[in-house]
């Protein structure tokens, strides 16, 4: 098919939708991805998600990159640091981190590329993309506040599994979360600057829900 078939069908078969989409951080729309302890929901944040479906704007989830990039659902990856105080992998933390996040920044470059080209189609589409929801405190989806990731794996290697909370687990997040983007954040951000794409950024506050404020 031509591109000036596909530009002119579009024109002729008219249905309900209102051409307007939001991206938001996968966790948002499915908390059973957040690192142990931090999620607050069953499913969903509503608070976020039925305004947008109450003013008819669509819904595309953006990708978990922890899940790509850290060991699936549980982030397995990271729970090997967990309670590691005292052993080799936690006296060697330091070496470990700078591979890992060189790791880290290859697979998000790769979901960040695969974003931007989503957002590109809906915008050749004719579909507009009213902003992107990150979230504020994630080490990967951050758009203004992040999580210094080597204090946090450093105050997660003294857990003891045994006596571990929730409650415990979220002090981490509270206490090493660092202005700045994250990590897939900035990535995204680079690629939709490659191509000249100005889309406006929201954030979900991650820690005013830990504290039960959203």
């Amino acid at each position: 098919m031509t591109r000036g078939n596909a530009t002119g069908w579009p024109n002729r078969i008219s249905d309900q939708r209102g051409r307007r989409v939001i991206f938001l951080a996968h966790c948002l729309l499915n908390e059973n991805t957040r690192y142990l302890g931090g999620a607050r929901r069953a499913g969903a944040v509503v608070e976020v998600v039925r305004p947008l479906l109450d003013d008819g704007i669509g819904i595309v989830q953006l990708p978990c990159p922890e899940q790509h990039a850290w060991g699936g659902v549980l982030k397995r990856r990271l729970l090997w640091f967990y309670g590691s105080e005292g052993k080799l992998r936690y006296r060697l933390r330091g070496a470990l981190l700078p591979i890992m996040l060189w790791y880290t920044r290859q697979v998000y470059r790769k979901l960040a590329r695969q974003t931007a080209k989503q957002i590109c189609d809906y915008q050749r589409s004719g579909v507009e993309v009213v902003g992107i929801v990150g979230v504020d405190a994630s080490p990967s989806c951050g758009v203004c506040k992040s999580l210094d990731i080597g204090d946090a794996l450093e105050s997660a290697g003294r857990l003891n599994q045994c006596t571990v909370t929730a409650r415990e687990v979220n002090l981490i997040v509270l206490e090493t979360a660092v202005p700045g983007r994250g990590l897939f954040i900035e990535l995204l951000k680079k690629e939709l600057d490659k191509r000249e794409l100005n889309i406006p950024w929201n954030a979900h506050d991650l820690i005013a829900e830990l504290e039960g404020d959203v």
